[in-house]
């Protein structure tokens, strides 16, 4: 007998069933969801990955998901500001892994169940599961930023992953220029009404609202209290030999991390100030592997940097840029926020903080000094930071010798405005989605289509697709036949 979960949360990842061993802040918030997963009676969905057996709790998705997870990581690409080549039929195996999900959902969901979907992996799901189970009630929570209009109309499938995500009753992004992003693809781009942060699509109406991954800030502050996270620190830094203070870097290959623009700034800071290599460091940790041609090219570019001022600046058997490769767990995370007296964490484009949260909950009171980008969407929520434009390399130079202390008494970050903790942020997701679905549906709104009445006006009618039919539905192109 299929059994009938209340709660089914799908994604690109069954998390680890220990928090700690989670290697960034998406891990960590779904790794501890897995005790409120199994509190509500729910399950996992995901593409397998052929590397762990599936748990107890995790439903039985039969797909190859290599295959499929090259649309994955595609469409993170174009989420986080790269160029991304999508190749003929990529788009065919990424259906066919969402409508393997929406299968093992729609079988083993209880009635009026909660559907959970996270990451780029299933942005078709929640059409799905709308078509095979109308009672479900679904959310969305995307974790990077929703690219502007311009750039997700590129893609040729941008209307089926419209239409994909636009089947939930509640999509969740990480901030608000991603919402203002999204409503402006569903309005501008392809004439849906928008309203009060609200999508109509027939007698269907999906919220959009800005809800962002909150920061494990309690789980670092119970691990940096642990006797061999502190022993760990302390080889770390007796390893770095520095005797003033060690700024810390932490980021992937995504060039919007802007790692080139830390260490064009040290460099400046080394080149201006002149320190000992023995009196300031900076330890660069740089976790995962490149996945795409431009983080391929972002690492040959960030080795070549870091020879580079090394060469230039370090003494013999000192360098003032240690340079790690790693995949830190949350215990080791913790040992190196103990081990350095300030962070650097400065992205290009809007990304979060959380870093920065942690960073500050783990030293407590040894103090953080941490260096932001005005950049982010949020960098205001740490109080106490340097904030600074990381394009602006004279500027961060300055920032840089602020944060060791060349220019008086050193910033000190504090703990930001009270945040909601991970069970709090995922009972409120989830109140949230059952309220929406709760609501009594509003009479089919039908738009009639746009006729272009300006010479040379080649803005295309509403596609067929996205156009409201009776019952909520929406239908497809005539040109474009429905993939099976």
């Amino acid at each position: 007998m299929t059994a009938r979960y209340d709660l089914i949360v799908a994604g690109d990842r069954v998390p680890a069933p220990d928090p700690d061993d989670s290697n960034d802040h998406v891990d960590v918030a779904l790794a501890s969801l897995r005790p409120f997963v199994a509190a509500h009676g729910g399950a996992w969905a995901a593409v397998p990955d052929g590397a762990h057996p599936p748990d107890a709790d995790v439903l039985h998705v039969d797909i190859d998901g290599q295959d499929a997870r090259l649309g994955a990581g595609l469409l993170r690409a174009l989420y986080h500001h790269q160029s991304a080549e999508f190749p003929p039929g990529w788009f065919t195996p990424y259906e066919q892994a969402n409508t393997a999900i929406a299968d093992a959902v729609a079988g083993s969901a209880a009635l009026g169940g909660t559907v959970w979907v996270h990451g780029h992996q299933l942005q078709l799901l929640p059409r799905l599961l709308r078509k095979r189970r109308p009672d479900l009630a679904t959310a969305v929570h995307l974790h990077s930023a929703f690219p502007p209009a311009e750039s997700f109309a590129r893609l040729p499938e941008h209307r089926e992953l419209l239409a994909g995500l636009l089947g939930a009753d509640v999509v969740a992004l990480p901030h608000r220029r991603a919402v203002d992003n999204l409503l402006d693809l569903a309005g501008r781009v392809h004439g849906l009404p928008v309203r009060d942060n609200q999508i109509a699509v027939g007698n269907h109406r999906v919220r959009v609202l800005a809800c962002a991954l909150p920061a494990d800030t309690g789980g670092m502050r119970r691990l940096a209290r642990l006797p061999r996270v502190r022993e760990r620190a302390a080889e770390i830094r007796a390893a770095l030999r520095v005797g003033g203070p060690v700024l810390l870097s932490i980021a992937g290959w995504d060039p919007s991390d802007a790692v080139e623009q830390r260490l064009l700034a040290f460099e400046r800071f080394l080149a201006e100030r002149r320190p000992e290599p023995c009196t300031v460091a900076l330890l660069h940790v740089a976790y995962g592997d490149p996945r795409t041609p431009d983080e391929l090219d972002q690492r040959e570019r960030v080795d070549r940097l870091i020879a580079k001022i090394n060469g230039t600046h370090a003494n013999v058997g000192q360098a003032v840029v240690h340079y790690v490769r790693d995949n830190p767990d949350r215990r080791e995370l913790a040992a190196l926020y103990l081990a350095c007296d300030g962070l650097l964490a400065t992205p290009v484009h809007h990304g979060t903080v959380n870093p920065a949260h942690e960073f500050v909950a783990a030293r407590g009171e040894q103090g953080a000094t941490v260096v932001l980008s005005e950049l982010t969407s949020n960098a205001a929520e740490v109080p106490g930071a340097i904030v600074v434009n990381p394009h602006d390399t004279a500027a961060y130079a300055d920032a840089i010798a602020q944060a060791v202390g060349l220019y008086g008494p050193v910033p000190q970050a504090g703990p930001g405005s009270a945040e909601l903790g991970l069970d709090s942020w995922a009972q409120h997701v989830i109140a949230v989605v059952r309220a929406r679905a709760a609501t009594v549906p509003v009479p089919p709104v039908v738009r009639p289509r746009r006729v272009p009445t300006t010479p040379g006006h080649t803005r295309p009618a509403v596609p067929d697709h996205l156009v409201p039919t009776p019952g909520g539905t929406t239908g497809r192109t005539a040109s474009r036949p429905a993939r099976p």
